[in-house]
């Protein structure tokens, strides 16, 4: 069971987090135990997925910036990276459909990470702002390397899409400074100073792509992979294909076309954390993307391909899972 934390609980954090700080401090030979024990944090504990006071956790963030270096939590982002982050929580990250909707998975799952953080997209013309804050809490010793580790992690995350080079164009940071270790971390990243927030910008041109895997990555032009390697959900997604054009495919259809019940078809499904609804949706969507390239095709005559009578109605979907519209996919895709 995953825990979650209301806002109105003690401030808690996840001790993944905390382990990153204690595994770059010991990696550049700084005592990292000494600080620890200075603030009352565990020492001898090996589980990320405890929680310890977010208050002790700041103060061991500034004892280790006070005593080894005034930019470590951008050091310790950039050294760490996403794998901080839960592991069965990145899971779901990962099997998003796109960047776009992993990002919003995260801001509805940040509870499993920490009781008061806040996560957001603020949406803008071209492009989004994958933000970060505590709100009231940025006078809190230790409130600035937070956030700056909390930015390496969510570029990390990002470049699970984008591809391990990636660089935004933008970001903020809440700190009335910009240090000049960002040109090394950030090269040509615009870098915006006092912010109400800390964020990564992202081009609403990159928020469709999926997550570049070991097997994507080696088979060239979506070749489907073997159908013995399939898994239950993936055999779904394959025979659902055909039956698109007929129009949006039932529970009971679909349990029918696998020889299982609903209720097992749902089992199944929510063990892959799907529900029916958001499986429909990546399967029109993947398709869509297809048909979208190809030359001469019809917005409206790819709407009727997957499935929908009202192109507004595909329009919405579209933009819902890949952030912009079939036209801005298209222009961006094409460019």
């Amino acid at each position: 069971m995953n825990t979650q934390f209301t806002a109105s609980s003690s401030p808690l954090l996840r001790l993944g987090h905390t382990m990153a700080f204690t595994v770059y401090l010991r990696h550049i030979g700084a005592p990292a135990d000494r600080y620890l024990r200075t603030v009352k944090l565990p020492v001898l504990c090996d589980d990320p997925n405890k929680f310890v006071q977010l208050a002790r956790v700041w103060a061991f963030f500034f004892e280790g910036t006070r005593r080894e270096d005034v930019n470590l939590g951008w050091h310790v982002g950039a050294h760490a990276g996403d794998r901080n982050l839960n592991a069965a929580l990145l899971a779901k990250l990962e099997r998003a459909p796109t960047l776009y909707q992993s990002l919003h998975r995260l801001v509805h799952m940040v509870r499993e990470e920490a009781s008061h953080l806040q996560l957001g997209i603020q949406e803008r013309q071209d492009d989004i702002l994958f933000y970060t804050r505590y709100p009231g809490m940025s006078e809190v010793p230790g409130y600035e390397a937070s956030q700056a580790y909390q930015l390496g992690l969510f570029l990390d995350l990002i470049r699970h899409f984008l591809g391990r080079h990636w660089v935004p164009d933008e970001i903020g940071i809440e700190h009335p400074r910009a240090p000049a270790v960002l040109d090394a971390y950030f090269p040509g990243t615009r870098v915006r100073t006092r912010q109400p927030m800390g964020y990564i910008a992202v081009a609403r041109a990159c928020l469709h792509r999926t997550k570049a895997g070991p097997v994507q990555d080696k088979r060239a032009n979506d070749t489907p992979a073997p159908i013995n390697e399939l898994r239950f959900v993936d055999v779904l997604r394959a025979v659902l294909r055909a039956y698109l054009p007929d129009g949006y495919p039932s529970a009971r259809f679909s349990a029918e076309l696998m020889n299982v019940s609903e209720r097992t078809l749902a089992r199944r499904l929510a063990d892959c954390g799907l529900t029916y609804g958001t499986l429909i949706d990546e399967v029109r969507f993947a398709e869509a993307k297809k048909l979208l390239l190809v030359p001469g095709a019809r917005i409206e005559d790819v709407a009727i391909s997957v499935g929908f009578i009202d192109q507004s109605n595909f329009t919405r979907m579209f933009r819902r899972i890949g952030g912009l519209t079939p036209t801005e996919y298209r222009k961006a895709t094409l460019h």
